[in-house]
């Protein structure tokens, strides 16, 4: 990286041995992120020689691949840049403060030979250091294969390192930009969690475990690694209920290097790394994943139990206002990420349903199933305890369909009605019947709605269809729900929202103007569209509040108790001792 503001990685491969045309392949889409991403798009400069530095004729036999003439000397030596300024975390990031590199986006390999170890050297300017989970190796860092060199990203630079130990394992943060974080209590908290996790598992399959975290304005996301994993955050994320969600974002992540690195569907390991990898099993990788995720920090100590049932009802009434849910499967969903997931537009939430929220819910259902089922003797922490010990513990992957065997096994009972409901059919979850025998009351949070309400009562609230993004100092409609009164009145996305009967209106505004109406009673609503001027008909639609509460029930049985303490229960009572060592 000679030039950091120039955003170019200058990557030099040298393959020995090779006696034929070498086929040299570079992924289109990175494990973890279900989108054809293209990384071809950003090399240039691609050139080939032999260990003489005599230039070896090539071509380009598809978007993916490089067909190199067979050196005579067998030596192949291979130099090309890569443009790297997308800083999420499935791409590579390169500027005059630091280099992050997403291995799929940066390197070649040659494919007849993936599997083979391999070795990596940096030439990063004065300064600057690498992060990452590769172990060290003769001249740099050393990988048994590509796989491994992908499965692990490099954070360069001169970020701050924070190294500690817990349940006998190095853990280290690597912190790139500034940020409102207090050192000590992010340690403590993410010690909390890998506590949490390896109880419910039984041991850290790791030999050492990198959190690398890019602090900056706005944003937010990760992707998982087998001993590491790349957040994106705000810098000022670490107070109040933005820490709670970064915890959370630090437990699904850490959470992975169990459910989906190791415990994943036979397709996604070994890789194609230049076509789709199908599966209907993505609701087990992510919505397990993020079933657990809030589950752990009640169980890390890190929430309250009464903060874990407000979150579970938000995301019930989340999911309960997507017309998508009578649209698409579970399975569905999971298989056509690759086109769907990744690429919303103004349709989504009306077509489909995100297996990350689904998935959470139904595995919240079939938790409590098997609960029920066997008295609270099991769990689904014993299902991932068994597709540990059969599947990730040997590194293989599992069967489609094998979770549901394994979850039938468990509960000591057929779950194939379940199952047919959940993932293969757009029936409504019976959260209610589920969660009471968790001796829990599901119910609309009946709550004053905050503007006025001449014609509707406190237990009321206008329903539009209608959710906005600004724009150059415009309001925009960016979906419309379907069988809404918006979507009736024949609201597209994309226009812009001007004035209720002759009125100038904003979002919030819009919503107090219709609360002060009668239910039933229509209104014209102007917009912008295309630049032209359109004046529509909305009926004012008064509904009962989509906010929904969760509470235990005033007289449970000692069965419901039981199960309820269990399930919500605090593994890590107490705060670990933790010695850093900060640079």
């Amino acid at each position: 990286m000679p030039e950091p503001h120039t955003h170019l990685l200058h990557v030099e491969m040298e393959v020995d041995g090779v006696r034929s045309p070498a086929s040299l392949a570079m992924p289109s889409w990175t494990p973890g992120s279900y989108l054809m991403r293209e990384f071809p798009r950003n090399v240039q400069g691609f050139q080939a020689t032999d260990g003489a530095g005599a230039p070896l004729s090539w071509t380009k036999t598809d978007k993916n691949r490089w067909s190199v003439d067979a050196p005579a000397d067998g030596a192949l030596r291979v130099r090309y840049q890569v443009y790297a300024n997308e800083l999420t975390v499935r791409t590579s990031h390169l500027d005059a403060t630091h280099a992050l590199v997403n291995g799929a986006s940066v390197f070649l390999y040659p494919e007849d030979r993936a599997g083979e170890p391999l070795s990596v050297h940096v030439d990063a300017p004065d300064g600057w250091r690498v992060t990452t989970a590769l172990r060290p190796g003769d001249d740099g860092f050393a990988a048994s294969g590509y796989d491994e060199l992908v499965d692990a990203p490099m954070e360069i630079g001169i970020h701050r390192l924070l190294e500690w130990e817990v349940a006998g394992k190095t853990h280290r943060w690597a912190l790139w930009g500034r940020g409102n974080y207090d050192e000590q209590r992010l340690v403590a908290d993410t010690s909390r969690i890998i506590l949490a996790e390896e109880a419910l598992f039984g041991a850290l399959p790791y030999p050492d475990y990198t959190f690398i975290v890019h602090l900056t304005l706005g944003g937010g996301g990760g992707l998982e690694h087998r001993d590491s994993t790349v957040l994106l955050a705000d810098r000022w994320t670490f107070r109040g209920q933005p820490y709670e969600r970064f915890l959370g974002l630090v437990a699904h992540e850490f959470f992975h290097l169990w459910n989906g690195k190791r415990i994943r569907p036979a397709v996604l390991g070994p890789f194609d790394y230049t076509a789709e990898n199908y599966t209907r099993d993505l609701w087990v990788v992510e919505g397990i994943t993020s079933y657990y995720t809030d589950l752990l920090l009640r169980r890390a100590g890190l929430i309250t139990a009464q903060r874990y049932l407000e979150r579970l009802a938000e995301a019930i009434a989340r999911f309960q206002a997507i017309p998508g849910r009578a649209v698409q499967t579970l399975a569905d969903s999971s298989w056509d990420t690759w086109i769907k997931f990744y690429r919303p537009d103004p349709n989504t939430p009306n077509s489909s349903i995100s297996y990350y929220e689904k998935g959470a819910l139904v595995a919240l259902l079939l938790d409590l199933t098997i609960r029920h089922a066997t008295g609270n003797e099991r769990s689904l922490d014993d299902v991932m305890r068994r597709l540990w010990t059969e599947y990730g513990a040997r590194d293989v992957g599992f069967p489609e369909g094998e979770v549901e065997r394994i979850a039938s096994e468990v509960a000591g009972a057929p779950l194939d009605g379940f199952f047919d409901l959940a993932l293969r059919s757009t029936a409504e979850l019976p959260f209610a019947d589920t969660l009471e025998r968790a001796g829990l009351v599901l119910r609309p949070a009946h709550e004053p709605v905050p503007f006025p309400a001449s014609e509707a009562s406190a237990r009321t609230e206008v329903r539009t269809g209608l959710q906005f993004k600004p724009e150059g100092g415009r309001t925009l409609v960016s979906h419309v729900l379907a069988d809404t009164p918006a979507y009736r009145a024949g609201v597209n996305a994309g226009d812009e929202l001007v004035a209720l009967d002759g009125a100038r209106v904003a979002p919030d505004t819009l919503t107090a103007r219709l609360a002060e109406r009668r239910h039933g009673e229509r209104l014209p609503l102007t917009v912008f569209r295309r630049d032209e001027l359109l004046t529509l008909e909305l009926e004012v639609e008064l509904v009962p509040p989509t906010r929904l509460s969760l509470r235990p029930a005033e007289h449970p049985t000692p069965a419901q108790q039981r199960l309820l303490d269990d399930w919500l229960r605090v593994d890590v009572p107490t705060a670990p001792e933790i010695a850093i060592r900060a640079s």
